[in-house]
């Protein structure tokens, strides 16, 4: 091999092919070495901690290795170690370095972190409390025991009882103070505090009464305050609280104004007697002012403010008022803000100004009233013989009572809020609610509509006449109700009718209607018809008219045939079959009876209500019976032709379905009463008073809770709202 290859290698290989190259020259075999495996270490986390621990363990980083482990510390002032225990001496950082020895195939390995140990908090001893005679003047201080070498300062919390100088505690009067031992920090050790009680005992001196006193305004300019008897031979000081009321220099005492101030009499500590403090008030009074009367107010509910006028007054003080009931009326910088109807006290009192005192409580009663807002109320619709029902009012926003009263007594009855269902008809009833001093009054109406049975009549007789008979009485149809008949004639030209009496007044044919009105417990009747058909008077015999002889020298004259008038013939009619249909299904053709003319039928239902015509085919409206008028005009040759038949169209059948069954749910939660109702219309009352399906806000007590559907009271429970 060349020298320059040799140096081109590293130093490691260049030693294995010098090896190999010597044993080749001396002819010695080599023994194969074994390749050595890397130690991987994982991170080696930042240590930190405080002083005063003492020893800490260090956790040395993952290894893929079981080498022993060994530690050092770069700053022995700061930590030693010992095995893997760090022992903390001081503040301050050090690197912590972790080595790993080789074994096996495993090389050794190192790897290094900081450790941060930061000041501690001193451990101090007890600091335990003190009490010395006020005749000790002064004494030194001993401070706690502490880990900390940190210098002490003191604080009194009451230096007029103890002050504190350095480590010097002077006694300056009877009383308990706090000292406060404050150690400051250093470099290992972080602010150190401790406190205890100091009781400096004195005697406490005996002191006479210190009594109120009071005077009228501008009766003295000043006056001078007697200081209370004691034992103690300290200083007197007097100070007041309110100095605009009554100031004070020395014990001079010089009133200001009009009120109250309390006045403090300070005894300094005298020997070895403690300091004393006495009170008293001092009221400066004034004249009382003379009020006028306090009218009381009656308004409308509004959200405008309204000023108060209050009573005439000789002093010039500011008023100031309150409200007994804030939830009618609050004050609002001297203006009333109402918030519901009610009625509330106003309490009015002027405050003290120059010479005069506060005035005594003056009142008046405000009164809010308002008009109530009345819901929706909604018609009703009954059945003659339905059960009585109670009537619920509409919503209000006044709570006063309701009453009713119906327009017929003979269709509705209503007795105490209960109305009874006495014939068909209609009624309108009037709910009228009450008022108050705080409510006027507020009224609703509704109708109440009630359908009877349609009574059984009988047929209408057709009527014949002839023109100049004296008039008719038409005869009613047979009928189960007593309801009055009426009748009309279609043709006044040929008939009127008046009452039930037909007056023939022309040759012709009409049709007589005939309604009968609802009584009792029937509604009104279908409308029934006949034909009428009047015939003209017959004209008397003419005299036969002789013809004179004809003069001989006179031509006969020839009298031309007369034209032959055509000749009327009463054709042969059959009748219509009354037909009977169900609503919805495919109504039949009518079939239409043969005569002998060829003028085209009309058709005219009684009841358009149930049936109607397109030309000649059938038209169902509703259920119900309609009598139909057949016309066929008259001819030349042929005289009108009127029939009648009936069509009666019977309901549709209704698929069967189970019936609803409604479902009532009321929760009472807090003072919210809840209602839902499902599968029913409902109206519901609480305390009797008409309440909404939803949410109902009342007032703490019991309350009644009942839910109607179709006038029956289906759901009845009382609640407890506290």
């Amino acid at each position: 091999m060349e020298k320059k290859t040799l140096v081109g290698l590293n130093k490691s290989r260049r030693h294995g092919l010098v090896t190999v190259l010597i044993a080749s020259l001396l002819g010695l075999a080599l023994t194969p070495t074994a390749q050595a495996t890397a130690t991987i270490l994982g991170p080696f986390s930042a240590i930190t901690t405080v002083m005063g621990v003492g020893k800490i363990t260090v956790v040395p980083p993952t290894s893929n290795s079981n080498g022993a482990w060994t530690f050092s510390s770069s700053n022995l002032k700061v930590a030693t170690v010992s095995g893997n225990q760090l022992s903390i001496l001081s503040a301050g950082s050090s690197t912590i370095t972790a080595t790993q020895s080789a074994i096996g195939a495993f090389t050794s390995r190192a790897r290094s972190t900081q450790l941060r140990v930061n000041p501690g908090a001193p451990v101090i001893g007890a600091f335990p409390p003190i009490s010395i005679s006020i005749t000790i003047k002064a004494f030194k201080l001993t401070p706690p025991a502490s880990t900390s070498d940190g210098t002490w300062s003191y604080t009194s919390s009451d230096p007029r009882i103890a002050s504190v100088l350095n480590d010097v505690v002077t006694a300056n009067d009877g009383g308990t103070v706090v000292i406060t031992a404050r150690q400051s920090n250093t470099l290992n050790w972080t602010v150190g505090v401790a406190t205890m009680n100091l009781t400096v005992v004195a005697i406490t001196p005996t002191v006479g009464s210190f009594g109120d006193i009071s005077i009228m305004k501008n009766s003295v300019a000043s006056l001078v305050l007697v200081t209370p008897t004691s034992n103690s031979p300290g200083q007197w000081t007097f100070s007041s609280s309110s100095p605009e009321i009554a100031s004070i220099a020395g014990n001079t005492i010089t009133p200001l104004a009009v009120g109250k101030t309390t006045i403090t009499a300070t005894q300094a500590r005298g020997g070895n007697y403690a300091s004393v403090k006495l009170t008293m008030v001092f009221t400066v009074q004034g004249v009382v002012p003379t009020l006028g009367s306090w009218a009381n107010v009656s308004t409308p509910f509004s959200s405008t403010l309204l000023d108060i006028n209050p009573p005439s007054s000789n002093s010039l003080g500011a008023w100031t008022y309150t409200s007994s009931d804030l939830t009618v009326a609050t004050i609002t910088s001297g203006r009333i803000n109402t918030l519901k109807p009610g009625v509330t006290t106003l309490t009015g009192i002027q405050a003290p100004s120059a010479s005069y005192d506060k005035s005594a409580p003056t009142t008046m009663v405000l009164t809010v009233y308002g008009t109530p807002t009345i819901g929706q109320w909604s018609n009703l619709e009954k059945v003659v013989k339905d059960p009585d029902f109670a009537l619920v009012p509409p919503t209000s926003t006044s709570p006063n009572s309701w009453g009713y009263v119906s327009s017929d007594p003979s269709v509705i009855e209503i007795a105490n809020g209960i109305a009874k269902v006495k014939a068909a008809g209609v009624s309108t009833i009037t709910a009228t609610q009450s008022a108050s001093t705080i409510w006027h009054s507020g009224t609703a109406q509704i109708t109440i509509r009630v359908y009877g049975a349609i009574p059984t009549v009988g047929a209408l007789a057709p009527i014949s006449a002839t023109v100049g008979d004296a008039p008719i009485t038409i005869k009613a149809p047979t009928s189960d109700s007593t309801g009055t008949w009426t009748f009309t004639s279609s043709d006044p030209k040929v008939a009127t009718v008046t009452g039930s009496t037909l007056t023939v007044l022309g040759a012709g044919a009409a049709t007589i209607s005939a309604t009968q009105g609802a009584s009792g417990i029937y509604s009104q009747s279908n409308t029934l018809q006949a034909v009428l058909t009047v015939k003209a008077k017959a004209n008397p015999t003419p005299s036969p008219t002789v013809s004179p002889t004809p003069t001989p020298s006179v031509s006969p004259t020839v009298s031309p045939k007369p034209t032959p008038s055509p000749t009327v013939t009463s054709p042969s009619v059959g009748d219509f079959a009354n037909l009977k249909i169900t609503f919805g299904t495919v109504a039949p053709a009518i079939v239409f009876p043969v005569t002998s003319s060829v003028a085209p039928w009309t058709l005219k239902s009684s009841n358009s209500a149930v049936v109607t015509f397109v030309d000649t085919i059938i038209q169902m409206r509703g259920p119900g019976i309609a009598t139909i008028t057949a016309t066929q005009p008259a001819t030349a040759n042929t005289p009108l032709i009127r029939k009648t038949f009936t069509i009666q169209v019977l309901p549709a059948v209704a698929p069967t379905k189970a019936p609803v069954v409604p479902v009532i749910k009321v929760t009472a939660l807090k003072r919210i009463i809840t209602i839902s109702v499902t599968g029913a219309i409902a109206q519901v009352t609480i305390d009797g008073r008409a309440a909404k399906i939803g949410a109902n806000t009342v007032k703490a007590g019991t309350h009644s809770v009942v839910v109607w559907i179709k006038g029956k009271a289906t759901f009845t429970k009382v609640f407890s709202i506290k």
